[in-house]
Parts: structure tokens; sequence; C-alpha cells
């Protein structure tokens, strides 16, 4: 089974080394002693994109929050996890809106951190899933669109409207048109997003003075 590919960044070399000492086992890790280094790795087709990754907050050359927005820029939007010794209820608020996962306090216990890791793995492969059922059944209703078009030039249209099928509807199954049946699917993903940003909404008003 292939390891995650996990990316740490922070400017003291002994923290990084600390740190891939502890996740080499699970995970394939990249260390980066300087974020300028990273965000050009991400230019590089031939590097693979990472599928988490772990920066400091304070750094010489750029603070973390800064290197995730340039990340983001150049269109890549993986989990972060943000680690700081102290930071303030305002750099809290901005991670948060900026899109960090988690904010963990520095040093951090490695049962913490790795528990955090696996979670925001999940997490993550959980929205793909979701964004991809979407991205599906937009192009299923644009699909069945064209074809109810071409359908309805040779078969008359409540002939065509009473065309159905079996959707679940609880416990039983029920007879449903198709136009109902898209309906029904999009209105679900749409209070699953809905949901998502209430929570994080919910995130962001908690860390407010």
């Amino acid at each position: 089974m292939k390891k995650p590919f996990l990316v740490v960044i922070d400017d003291e070399e002994d923290i990084l080394e600390n740190y891939r000492g502890l996740l080499v086992d699970d995970f394939t890790v990249q260390p980066f002693q300087d974020p300028e280094l990273f965000l050009k790795s991400l230019e590089d087709p031939q590097v693979p994109s990472p599928d988490l990754v772990i920066t400091d907050l304070k750094m010489p050359s750029m603070d973390g929050l800064e290197m995730i927005r340039r990340a983001q820029k150049l269109g890549h939007y993986f989990p972060f996890i943000l680690l700081s010794g102290f930071l303030s209820k305002n750099s809290a608020i901005e991670a948060v809106e900026t899109g960090v996962y988690r904010i963990l306090e520095k040093p951090t216990e490695f049962g913490v951190l790795s528990a955090t890791i696996d979670q925001l793995l999940i997490e993550h492969d959980v929205k793909q899933v979701r964004d991809q059922i979407r991205k599906l059944t937009s192009q299923l209703r644009e699909l069945y669109t064209s074809v109810r078009l071409a359908v309805t030039q040779y078969i008359p249209p409540d002939i065509a409207e009473r065309m159905v099928v079996d959707a679940p509807n609880g416990s039983v199954k029920k007879k449903m048109g198709f136009d109902d049946l898209m309906s029904q699917l999009e209105a679900k993903l749409d209070t699953l997003l809905a949901s998502e940003k209430t929570l994080n909404e919910m995130r962001v008003n908690k860390m407010r003075p």
C-alpha cells in the first residue's frame, strides 16, 4: 500500500529531523527548511503533490500563512496543519479563513500530531468523494436534459413525463420521475455543503474576541 506523502516545513533543522524520524514509518516525508523551496517544488510537474502539509507559523523568510496563501494561488488546496508556539486570536481567525485545517501548539505531542494527520487525511478523502459526487450529479443532469430533449422529439410530452425510475425513499422504494430524483440528490448535496459552511463559520466565530 502506498504511503501518504507528507511535507514538513520548519526553519529549524533539528525539528525537521525529529518529525521525519517520528513519521517516516507510516508516511513518505519530505522536509523543507525554506518555504520558498517548497513553493518552487509545487511548480515542478515531476514532484508529486503532497497529501498533507505541516508547517511552522513563524519563519524568517516567510510565515506559514503567507506560504499557504501563495500555494493556494498556485492551485494547491491540500490539507494544512499549522504549528505555533504562540498564536493570537487574530492569527487564529486568519488561519481558519485561509483554509488551515488544524492549529496545534508547538511543541506538539507525537500522539496528538499522528492522530490529527490520520483524521485530516480521512476528512480530505471524504471531501474529495463528495465533490466528485456533486460533479457527477451535475453531469448526469446535463446528460438527462440532453436525452430528454432528444426523446421529446419522438415521444409525446405526456408520456415522457410519466417515465419513472425506482428511487429509495427511506426504507422503501417509490416511483419517482427523473427530474424529481435529480432534484432530490442535488438538495441533499446542497444540505451537506451548507452544513460544512456553517461549521466553518462556527469555528471562526468561536475564536473571535
